[in-house]
């Protein structure tokens, strides 16, 4: 009789359960990339890499144009300074490399598929993004090589391009020289924003992995 009563009574000083709901386990998501984004980098990249590479860095090197190579340089009319040579090379040369990132930090979006298929150098970029983007695990080490391998290439390309500065009969050796320092920037500044969109790890997130290496 009183087992009764006190199971049909609650004990007004005990704690109350809180029955624990488990987390839903997170969906993959499959949403194509940004088409905006996209094509916003498909026009700073064409832009940025035909203006630095060819324009300006023929402007700078003094290549010459044409089957013969005698032809000058199609900004030659402009009289740029040096200065404003450099300035106007830094400037094109950043809109592609923020193009490039944009659009390798894209899923694959049908939209956008003629950028893709009509610029190989679309695709190409979108290739080499696509571990960087894709990594979930791994993601700070493959962001890491990706930073090693751009800060070498640029590095490269930069001491190259200011040893072949106001020397002559250089062929295409700056445009290679730009290229270089360009893509190197470009995995630099890809692997940053891979680290900074990684999500923090909590304390308590770790608690269970080191439970488990010490447990085992």
């Amino acid at each position: 009789m009183s087992a009764v009563i006190a199971d049909s009574v609650s004990n007004p000083y005990a704690t109350p359960r809180v029955a624990t709901v488990p987390a839903p386990a997170p969906v993959a998501s499959n949403k194509p990339g940004s088409f905006p984004i996209i094509f916003g980098g498909f026009v700073l990249l064409l832009l940025g890499y035909f203006t630095s590479n060819l324009l300006v860095i023929a402007e700078l090197y003094k290549i010459g144009m044409g089957p013969d190579g005698t032809a000058p340089p199609p900004l030659a009319a402009l009289q740029l300074t040096p200065a404003q040579g450099w300035m106007f090379y830094i400037a094109s040369a950043a809109a592609f490399i923020v193009g490039a990132v944009m659009v390798g930090s894209q899923r694959f979006n049908p939209i956008a598929v003629v950028c893709y298929v009509m610029c190989p150098l679309v695709g190409l970029i979108y290739a080499v993004a696509s571990p960087l983007r894709m990594v979930r695990k791994y993601a700070e080490i493959v962001a890491a090589g990706y930073l090693l391998v751009g800060s070498c290439l640029a590095c490269t390309g930069a001491m190259r391009l200011i040893a072949l500065y106001q020397r002559s009969n250089d062929g295409f050796a700056p445009v290679l020289a730009s290229m270089m320092t360009e893509a190197g920037l470009a995995l630099v500044l890809g692997a940053i924003v891979k680290f900074w969109s990684v999500p923090a790890t909590s304390p308590a997130d770790e608690a269970p992995v080191v439970a488990q290496l010490v447990d085992g």
